[in-house]
């Protein structure tokens, strides 16, 4: 009797550690090595038209490989800007990565015409605080949009930030630009805009070098020139 407790309480254990992996791992997610899949690990491609970041290189990865690597909780989204331009994302709500608890944004590449069969195919649209409008993406669609090749990744880390961290980390920025509530600092050889709030709270972008200017340096001196 006495051995058959023993039993029941070894398969018990077992059940727990699986459900507890379960829950804090997004279901078909990929875990991490311990040290790896961490936010300063930045591998830069020849030419700077590549980046590798936590097991993904922009400019090649598609997001059928996020999914294998993030997990499927994720949500995907077509946005217009008022120029009438269109842009897709998927957003991670619920990833582990390094031991890490974030949020991601993934923005992806796709040819026009499949941008506007996206469309075609939504419903619905609503406003985003930036003035564009969010399109949901049918799910006839779904795998024409995971095909999309990784062009920027947004990080969102629960963990807090400070400064002493950043620099130890990522070293010191080429630029930093004061914003209220915080300051960007510039990596344009990362393709790293690190968004460092005064409360500790960070947000990173990471896009290709080649793209850095364009994509992450301009709009934040438009941003300053125009207030």
């Amino acid at each position: 009797m006495k051995h058959a407790k023993v039993l029941l309480l070894a398969a018990l254990s077992v059940v727990l550690a699986v459900f507890f992996l379960f829950i804090m791992r997004p279901p078909g997610g990929q875990s991490s090595a311990p040290g790896q899949d961490l936010p300063w690990q930045i591998s830069p491609g020849s030419g700077g038209t590549t980046l590798t970041v936590f097991g993904l290189t922009l400019g090649e990865s598609s997001l059928q490989e996020a999914v294998a690597k993030l997990g499927r909780r994720y949500d995907l989204g077509l946005f217009e800007d008022r120029d009438g331009r269109l842009n897709l994302e998927a957003y991670f709500r619920d990833v582990v990565l390094g031991g890490l608890n974030v949020r991601m944004v993934l923005a992806a590449r796709l040819p026009e015409a499949a941008l506007a069969a996206l469309k075609t195919h939504a419903g619905e649209s609503k406003p985003t605080a930036g003035g564009s409008r969010r399109y949901p993406v049918a799910e006839a669609d779904q795998d024409l949009a995971l095909g999309g090749v990784i062009t920027a990744i947004t990080y969102m880390p629960v963990v807090k930030f400070d400064a002493d961290l950043v620099r130890q980390r990522f070293g010191e920025p080429v630029e930093r630009i004061a914003v209220e509530g915080g300051a960007h600092w510039l990596y344009p050889a990362l393709g790293l805009d690190l968004l460092l709030g005064d409360n500790g709270e960070a947000l990173l972008q990471y896009t290709p070098p080649a793209e850095f200017e364009a994509r992450l340096r301009a709009p934040l001196h438009n941003i300053k020139v125009n207030d």
